[in-house]
C-alpha cells in the first residue's frame, strides 16, 4: 500500500502500525462517510441516483455522480438544474460580509 494513502485512510504512517482497532475505526469512518452521502442525495431533487433498473427492454445503466453534476453544468439544452446552485465565494462576498460585521455592531450604553 502507498503510505499517503495508509496515512490518511487510518491514520497510520507505516503498515506496521495497523491495528484490528485502527483499521476497523477506518472502515467505520468510511461507511459513515457513505451513509452521510446517501442520506444528503435522498434530498436532491433531480441527482438522486446513479444507478437505473432495467425495464426488460434496456439494460440497468450506471451514470457517476460527478459525470451527472457535469452533464448537467455543461450541457446547452439542459435547463437549469434544481439540485444545483451557484454560491459566489469570491473576494467581494468577503468583503461584504466583513463589513457587514462592524454595521451590525451595537454599542452599549450604560446608565449610571
Amino acid at each position: 500500500l502507498n503510505s499517503g494513502v495508509l496515512l490518511c485512510v487510518s491514520g497510520c504512517a507505516t503498515p506496521e502500525e495497523l491495528s484490528i482497532e485502527s483499521v476497523h475505526s477506518a472502515v467505520e469512518k468510511m461507511f459513515e462517510t457513505l451513509r452521510g452521502l446517501r442520506h444528503m442525495r435522498n434530498h436532491l431533487k433531480q441527482l438522486r441516483s446513479v444507478y437505473s433498473a432495467s425495464d426488460g427492454v434496456h439494460q440497468a445503466t450506471y451514470r457517476p455522480f460527478l459525470r451527472q453534476i457535469l452533464e448537467e453544468v455543461f450541457h446547452p439544452d439542459r435547463a437549469e438544474c434544481p439540485d444545483i446552485e451557484h454560491m459566489s465565494g469570491g473576494l467581494t462576498d468577503l468583503l461584504k460580509t466583513g463589513f457587514s460585521m462592524f454595521v451590525k455592531v451595537r454599542h452599549c450604553h450604560f446608565k449610571v
